[in-house]
């Protein structure tokens, strides 16, 4: 079973941090995480991700 590493930048989500008016909700802001965690073998490694998608360092 292979190892993957990636991060994942949630983007600004409806939390106390985030704030009430912030654009994503929280169940949006985690979509990304979670199906990284979920993720087969043919997923993406070493990358930097919002919203299923690669995103610039």
């Amino acid at each position: 079973m292979g190892i993957k590493v990636n991060a994942v930048c949630p983007g600004r989500v409806q939390t106390d941090m985030g704030g009430a008016d912030a654009p994503q909700t929280i169940e949006e802001g985690a979509d990304t995480a979670v199906w990284l965690a979920l993720l087969g073998e043919d997923g993406p490694n070493g990358g930097y991700l919002r919203e299923r998608k690669p995103i610039a360092w």
